[in-house]
């Protein structure tokens, strides 16, 4: 059954008795309804323009408040009466707080109660006996701290104020009352032996997947259980890789300005796309020049490599990415006059390029905490990023020196480049008329060129 809801009717008010009030009345009706104006009724009723109207607007204004439609739902509380309410609250939670402290403090002078009355024994810090230990086998009795923290455990007592009262770290206590006291620590290697036969399949089948396949299904496939399928599998991996780097070239160029590399970075800036052309050494991390341009194409390429040669000086090799705007007749023409030789790196092996993209995730990293910037303020930025990576960063691979001490270090380069230039060419093409690719005959002949004069070492593995 519903409630009814109280009319919300409300009848005409009874005029007051008192003359002066109806006189006050009816010249306020007479004001509004513009029989009578305000100076006027002011007048008549021998009050002052002010008075008056400070007793029309107040009437105005309750008006106003009687034609303004009320919130949907129950009428809200006042605000002193919310304020009260929410106090309240409050102090009941204190309240609450006060009273499971004191129970707290209760249950711990319990438990220090039964220690100081012996019933419950704290651990002493005994040395170590030379006796004959317990055998496996045997139950090893519980440690007096454990009992300690097992009477304070029980109690509810926090494991802060536990570790207080006992004089230990919270750490322990917490292993304590998990029951990793009491009896002797599990390893976490299984030592338990296993088939030799079903080992040996387990790295077997690792090395075939090359570890795609998890150590479950190892274990089903095997018959061990998973943890000794997973130690397996991780030994194996490790063998396999210790095995790709031990097949893989060891490339060091002896000195800077010998071999430098080129690549392009994408950054976004707030108005467009923008790319960071990048210039580094390959015998030291130092980034020679990074241009900031709007377009990756052929003529960007040639202005920030003709700057980076006028202030840095041409290298022998500049090693170069496959894309179509560094290996166009322009970029080769420039490099000829400069006597560089372009290296192109083979197809879809970007490991050839890692120094730099290495260096470009170090790049990344430092944009991290660069607020979005116009392309004008990348290209700053760019400035400020190289500095600060060549002159503040000691290398242990430099011996504690920074890219830039290295690079001023740096032995001058007498070799010459028309004779280097003249020898890579008669190479290349003997090796492309065995019917070797071009760029890979160019790139082995420079290697090769180096190598005879003693600039760069090649060590294991075969040429790309």
């Amino acid at each position: 059954m519903t409630k009814e809801r109280p009319p919300t009717y409300t009848p005409a008010p009874e005029l007051p008795s008192d003359p002066e009030l109806r006189r006050r009345f009816g010249e306020i009706v007479a004001v509004l309804s513009g029989q009578q104006t305000v100076s006027g009724a002011a007048r008549s009723l021998d009050l002052s323009r002010n008075h008056f109207q400070t007793v029309l607007h107040r009437t105005l204004t309750a008006m106003v408040e009687a034609i303004t439609p009320k919130p949907a739902g129950r009428p809200a509380k006042p605000e002193r009466e919310a304020a009260l309410e929410e106090e309240n609250q409050r102090l009941r939670a204190q309240l609450e707080a006060m009273r499971a402290r004191s129970e707290m403090i209760e249950r711990m002078m319990g438990v220090v109660s039964e220690i100081a009355s012996g019933k419950t024994r704290l651990p002493r810090s005994q040395p170590r006996s030379k006796s004959k230990k317990p055998r496996s086998d045997d139950p090893e009795p519980a440690s007096p701290l454990t009992e300690a923290v097992t009477k304070m455990r029980d109690a509810d007592v926090p494991t802060s104020a536990c570790a207080k009262v006992l004089g230990v770290s919270p750490s322990t206590i917490q292993r304590r009352a998990c029951g990793a006291g009491r009896g002797r620590r599990t390893p976490r290697r299984c030592e338990r032996s296993h088939d030799v036969a079903a080992c040996q399949r387990v790295r077997n089948i690792v090395r075939e997947t090359h570890g795609a396949v998890g150590a479950g299904n190892l274990g089903r496939m095997t018959g061990l259980p998973r943890r000794a399928c997973a130690q397996l599998k991780r030994r194996e991996l490790r063998e396999m890789e210790l095995e790709r780097k031990a097949l893989c070239r060891s490339v060091t160029v002896v000195s800077p300005a010998i071999v430098r590399g080129f690549d392009a970075m994408h950054v976004q800036a707030v108005d467009a796309m923008t790319y960071w052309l990048v210039a580094a050494d390959a015998a030291v991390p130092y980034r020679t020049s990074i241009a900031t341009v709007p377009c990756y194409d052929a003529a960007h390429v040639i202005a920030a490599l003709v700057a980076d040669f006028e202030h840095h000086g041409p290298p022998l090799v500049l090693r170069l990415d496959r894309i179509a705007c560094q290996r166009t007749a322009e970029v080769h023409s420039m490099l000829e006059r400069y006597g560089v030789l372009p290296l192109h790196g083979p197809p879809r092996y970007p490991r050839y390029y890692g120094q730099l993209e290495r260096q470009n995730r170090e790049h990344r990293a430092w944009l991290e905490h660069q607020p979005p910037s116009t392309a004008t303020e990348l290209a700053m930025a760019a400035e400020r990023m190289r500095t600060a990576l060549n002159t503040l960063w000691p290398r242990r691979s430099l011996d504690g020196c920074t890219a830039e001490q290295a690079w001023r270090a740096r032995a001058t380069v007498t070799i010459d480049r028309g004779e280097l230039r003249r020898d890579v060419e008669r190479r290349a093409a003997g090796l492309m008329k065995a019917g070797i690719e071009a760029l890979r005959a160019r790139r082995v002949a420079i290697e090769t060129g180096l190598e005879e004069r003693g600039l760069l070492f090649v060590q294991q593995g075969s040429r790309c």
